[in-house]
């Protein structure tokens, strides 16, 4: 009647957060999840992921790009083993900052962001207030421009707009929509596995991270705007499937109107989440304009 049990946070820890994850404790109180891979001795790429994803959505990309760059991920707060915030807030501006806190706990001075959907509009809005810091940003299938088209997002999203539809989600979310959700996010839907379908399983149990979607979904991130990019002159790669029905092509396409220093690709039959369909032609873009950053 109340939805799905709380999983057991130590469980889940055994599961998905054994070496090489970490837990740092960032100055806002948020225990964050991070794995910190690759040559540590290359430039960083900071991997920020999207909307109901985890720092393992990464893992078929890091294999294509460990060996050549030191790879920091994490989950965002209200996902993977990061959990809920302590003050409970999820607009933009508290995803931004734990990504600052988290790079100064680090240490990194300057750094790739590459950010996929929410992360890649978290990551926008990180490299707009510090500039000197981001050598490079990549989006792929980023949230965050105005839509235009009529095509349907995925029923859970649609669903999360209004109190009534996150009270059913609560109700009757299940292993099946859970898949369900995931398919919704590629073209090729064998492409997602038991695993994939269990982690999101497994996660959206995780004490709160529900609760803490739903707050977030009760209010509206703004889109950005042209002006937004008038002084925005960081070195940009935008990567868009052409069947992306949550953050369609015509979005990746807004980016590279409004980002002055920006390459768009455009990929056929993928969807919403390259960097899990065809990892190999997403490194095979970005390793060769990583070498044309100063």
């Amino acid at each position: 009647m109340f939805g799905p049990a709380e999983a057991d946070i130590e469980i889940l820890r055994a599961k998905y957060g054994s070496t090489p994850s970490k837990f740092i404790t960032l100055p806002n109180g948020t225990n964050a999840h991070l794995r910190d891979e690759g040559n540590p001795e290359a430039p960083t790429i900071v991997l920020v992921h999207g909307h109901s994803e985890d720092l393992h959505t990464w893992d078929k990309l890091m294999k294509k790009l460990e060996g050549k760059y030191r790879i920091v991920r994490y989950d965002l707060r209200r996902h993977g083993l990061t959990g809920p915030a302590p003050d409970n807030e999820y607009q933009i501006e508290n995803y931004v900052s734990d990504l600052s806190m988290l790079v100064d706990h680090l240490g990194l001075k300057r750094f790739v962001l590459l950010g996929h959907s929410m992360g890649g509009r978290i990551s926008l809005k990180y490299s707009m207030t510090n500039p000197e810091r981001v050598n490079g940003l990549i989006l792929l299938s980023s949230s965050g421009a105005p839509r235009d088209e009529k095509t349907s997002p995925p029923m859970a999203l649609r669903l999360m707009k209004n109190p009534f539809g996150r009270a059913l989600i609560k109700r009757i979310w299940s292993p099946n929509l859970a898949k369900k959700s995931l398919m919704d996010m590629v073209h090729d839907e064998s492409l997602i596995t038991d695993d994939e379908v269990e982690r999101m399983w497994d996660f959206s149990r995780y004490p709160g991270n529900m609760e803490a979607m739903f707050r977030e979904f009760s209010n509206n991130w703004p889109d950005f705007k042209p002006e937004d990019f008038e002084d925005f002159s960081i070195k940009t790669l935008l990567i868009w499937g052409k069947e992306d029905t949550v953050c369609p092509i015509s979005m990746g396409e807004w980016y590279h109107t409004y980002i002055q220093n920006s390459t768009m690709v455009q990929v056929p039959n993928i969807g919403h989440n390259p960097q899990f369909e065809c990892p190999k032609t997403i490194s095979d873009e970005i390793l060769p304009w990583m070498e044309t950053l100063v």
